[in-house]
């Protein structure tokens, strides 16, 4: 099983959203897939989703499913990085396949991004960024910050779709409901650029 993970040391910057995504994009591609939530906050109520969604916060939680998971032959398993904190970010940059952070194009999100790559890149030599909620139109200063990335590491660009928050949201009783077409277009790309950059 290929295993890729979402860390970055900054709020909102998308990666427990994007590892929705990258689970629903492989589930809706006819691809087995699971989701580790690392975060401390008490993770999302799932019922009915077409992917697996465990709790492992605590490091024992997260090594036993993960080592679990492992065992399967096919399917994908998406990381939602650990919320900043260091030692558990750095056991699964050591562990997993790939390592995707995400950034938005502000300055303070670009740095960081390029902060916490230097120190990722020590545990996993496959660490890639991914623009994320990315305007349709760039002008001159955005290409300005993206130039500081070095393009060989950005694995892809996605836009904003406001609706893919909702993939973080409990599933009612009545059961996961099926996002429209443009959050659904947007998880595929994920897994294709995801699919893409395993090694």
């Amino acid at each position: 099983m290929k295993s890729a993970a979402f860390i970055t040391k900054k709020g909102g910057a998308g990666k427990t959203t994007l590892a929705h995504l990258l689970c629903l994009g492989a589930a809706w591609r006819g691809v087995s897939a699971h989701m580790l939530h690392t975060d401390d906050r008490e993770p999302i109520e799932a019922n009915g989703r077409p992917y697996d969604l465990y709790d492992a916060r605590g490091e024992d939680d997260l090594i036993y499913v993960y080592n679990k998971l492992q065992e399967a032959d096919s399917g994908i398993l998406a990381v939602d990085g650990g919320g900043n904190r260091p030692e558990f970010d750095k056991w699964i940059a050591e562990t997993v396949d790939l390592v995707v952070i995400p950034t938005g194009l502000d300055p303070e999100d670009i740095k960081v991004a390029l902060d916490h790559y230097e120190n990722l890149s020590h545990y996993n030599d496959n660490v890639r960024f991914i623009i994320n909620r990315y305007p349709g139109t760039v002008g001159r200063y955005d290409l300005e910050l993206l130039s500081q990335l070095p393009e060989e590491l950005v694995i892809g660009r996605l836009g904003a779709v406001k609706a893919t928050r909702s993939l973080r949201d409990d599933d009612p009783e009545h059961g996961f409901q099926t996002p429209p077409t443009n959050v659904n277009n947007l998880a595929r790309k994920l897994y294709t650029i995801t699919e893409s950059a395993f090694r």
